[in-house]
């Protein structure tokens, strides 16, 4: 998991995941500020934040995913500090994505993606199947109105980036992805087992 630095409840604050508990500390001192309980055993995927809140989520063996409000104080379980939680579909290697106020995941280490309201926790849809076969290590990544979503196999959906779910195309690489897309201006660079593409429009 990547600790994430983020400004909240008038601090800034580093939010990391580890077995058992989501925790806060503060940047200045390495103090803990509060923790919440629910994640289950070895956590991959990064925190992600905004619009108050920061969203943590761990699919290994079972499922957690929850928005926690970042100004919190001690053991914030059950409390009102914790915004919304699912208990369904969480990603497991792969981060959550924010874009707005959409949350975009995919369940578990497979293709199918969910996309919520990432204030209330409300689904725009769930665990839809994209038409990625394989298992999906890599992060979704968003730019232009768009999702890229991509499989183990090379595969790369892309998505609306929209409440409603709209597969927009389909790319097929020769070689497998396990890392996460890069988007540079008008560029797409992806890290292969072999090779680093770079893809952008033609004459661009």
């Amino acid at each position: 998991v990547t600790p994430l630095v983020v400004e909240g409840g008038g601090r800034a604050q580093i939010i990391t995941v580890g077995e058992n508990f989501a925790r806060s500390y503060d940047l200045a001192n390495g103090e803990e500020l509060w923790r919440c309980s629910g994640a289950n055993r070895r956590p991959v995927g990064s925190p992600v934040a905004g619009h108050g809140l920061v969203v943590v989520a761990n699919g290994h063996k079972g499922s957690w995913m929850t928005g926690l409000r970042l100004d919190g104080k001690g053991d914030i379980t059950g409390t009102d500090k914790v915004a919304w939680k699912l208990d369904q579909h969480a990603p497991d290697i792969a981060s959550p994505l924010l874009s707005g106020r959409r949350l975009f995941f995919g369940k578990k280490k497979g293709g199918r993606l969910s996309c919520h309201d990432a204030v209330t926790g409300k689904p725009y849809y769930k665990a839809v199947e994209t038409g990625l076969s394989g298992n999906v290590y890599s992060s979704p990544v968003a730019a232009n109105g768009h999702v890229y979503f991509t499989a183990r196999d090379g595969m790369t959906v892309v998505i609306a980036d929209s409440e409603d779910f709209k597969v927009v195309a389909t790319n097929q690489l020769d070689e497998g992805v396990d890392a996460t897309i890069a988007l540079v201006d008008r560029q797409i660079f992806v890290r292969g087992e072999k090779h680093l593409y770079c893809i952008e429009e033609a004459g661009k």
